[in-house]
């Protein structure tokens, strides 16, 4: 025996239920009504009843009226805020682990790691735009010290004696970079905050000098790219933002979110210097 019937016939009810789309109905079965040699009618058995689903993914397409979709298209998704999420650390050297302490002497390296995670999204590659140090939360107060610059340029490399760089990817959604810590001249305050603009790509969004992650080699007497060809890095030293924007590429603007993050107070202490006597016998 074979029984038909459109999705939406015979009273079906349609739900979302997780990554599904359920048509859902019920089938009864009724005992057999008998007439006997007497004359009477009996009923012998029981009434059943089975219950029938249809599942379909939703990204499928199913025969039946034009439905609303109840979600958000993948390729929407990238630009909603609440899907991705940026984080910004300080790490152990070398970005091997978290750092448990906020204490630094002045002049040591502060490795910081920045994040996005999107667990629902195509790959991500993740790029720090800018990042300011001050004294305060505040980016814009006084005194303030914008170290990355340039959509990525770490421009406390070019000091001399710097240190300063980016580490090499192991994670395309995540960068870590060193800074040497230090303290304001003039200022009482052995605090500091760095807050840093964070920004999210498509990963097969091809490197350019508005998505790069540059720091000046000393030894080469040059800017260097931490991946791909280190030329993107050439307009560090005048203004990248002229030279072509990604909405000028045709790529769309659901391929790119950002977010502003801010850690401290971290504490850089003055460096150790001797007070006592040397005396020689």
């Amino acid at each position: 025996m074979v029984l038909s019937a459109g999705l939406q016939d015979c009273g079906t009810e349609s739900r979302v239920h997780g990554k599904w789309l359920v048509y859902s109905n019920q089938l009864f079965v009724f005992p057999a009504v008998l007439p006997t040699l007497t004359g009477s009618v009996i009923v012998r058995g029981t009434t059943i009843v089975i219950p029938v689903e249809c599942h379909y993914e939703r990204k499928q397409t199913v025969k039946g009226e034009p439905l609303v979709p109840t979600w958000i298209p993948l390729t929407s998704t990238i630009s909603a805020f609440g899907l991705l999420h940026f984080s910004l650390h300080t790490m152990a050297e070398d970005c091997s682990s978290r750092r448990s302490s906020s204490v630094y002497q002045q002049g040591a390296a502060v490795f910081l790691e920045a994040r996005v995670e999107a667990p629902l999204h195509p790959p991500l590659a993740l790029f720090v735009d800018s990042c300011v140090a001050a004294v305060k939360p505040d980016p814009f107060s006084v005194p303030s010290y914008e170290f990355i610059t340039n959509r990525g340029c770490l421009m406390d490399s070019v000091l001399p004696g710097s240190s300063s760089r980016f580490l090499p990817r192991v994670q395309h959604n995540k960068l870590c970079f060193s800074i040497g810590a230090f303290r304001f001249n003039h200022s009482s305050e052995e605090q500091m905050f760095i807050s840093c603009h964070l920004r999210a790509t498509l990963k097969q969004t091809s490197a350019s000098p508005q998505n790069k992650s540059c720091f000046f080699h000393s030894p080469t007497f040059r800017w260097r790219a931490t991946e791909g060809d280190s030329a993107l890095c050439e307009c560090c030293d005048s203004d990248c933002s002229t030279l072509t924007e990604d909405r000028d590429t045709g790529r769309p603007e659901t391929e790119k979110h950002e977010a502003d993050r801010i850690i401290g107070p971290l504490h850089v202490l003055h460096q150790p210097h001797w007070t006592g006597r040397l005396s020689v016998g």
